[in-house]
């Protein structure tokens, strides 16, 4: 066998071998995440999750909530408080109803997400408040809150902006914050963000896939 021969062999050999591999990736890799698709659904994705400092936070029931708690399942984690008028049931009820339509295509992934109320309004969500507030939503709703300066420290790694409007002397005052619901992946990191307007049945969907492809 003459040299030019030899190179077209090995040149073949090489070609199906590179077939052969990506075959083995079609049908036995994770699937490929179309981050367009999923913006279209209303998830923005990180290519590069980011890393964040969490410092313990408290539960409605007093237990502490720490970062270890960020790991092990998908975390929905939404920054409100219980006195807004509108913007943060109307989010809760939608990520209820995402929970209720992931439960609905698939049982298994609807149990390694869970949602997490941040209160942004420590001064007067009482773990009593908070409580009863998240459980008109969903039983398994977190709730969980913490004093102002690990708040404004958590929020700015995550892109959320929260500011008290009125007279904190009174019960009256208001808090702006970002209507957005943070997305943290399996190993803790920032993964992205569901971005409103929210549509339960596209968003239990679109978790479905990035917990295939994770």
């Amino acid at each position: 066998m003459d040299a030019g021969v030899r190179k077209t062999v090995l040149i073949l050999a090489l070609v199906v071998l590179a077939v052969i591999g990506l075959t083995f990736n079609k049908f036995n890799g994770k699937p490929t995440l179309d981050t367009e698709a999923l913006r279209e659904q209303g998830v923005v994705w990180y290519e590069t999750p980011r890393t964040f400092v969490f410092n313990p936070l408290k539960k409605a029931s007093g237990e502490t909530f720490q970062a270890s708690d960020l790991e092990g399942p998908w975390t929905l984690m939404y920054f409100g408080f219980t006195y807004c008028p509108d913007i943060c049931p109307a989010t809760l009820a939608n990520l209820a109803q995402v929970m209720k339509e992931l439960k609905a295509i698939n049982p298994e992934v609807a149990q390694k997400v869970n949602v997490v109320l941040v209160s942004v309004d420590p001064q007067r969500d009482t773990p009593d408040k908070l409580a009863q507030y998240v459980d008109f939503f969903d039983k398994d709703f977190v709730g969980v809150t913490g004093d102002s300066a690990n708040l404004k420290a958590l929020t700015q790694q995550l892109n959320v902006a929260f500011e008290i409007v009125g007279d904190i002397e009174s019960d009256d005052y208001l808090v702006e914050h970002s209507a957005q619901v943070v997305l943290v992946n399996p190993k803790g990191d920032y993964q992205g963000f569901l971005r409103p307007p929210f549509k339960p049945q596209e968003l239990a969907d679109a978790l479905v896939k990035v917990d295939q492809a994770f």
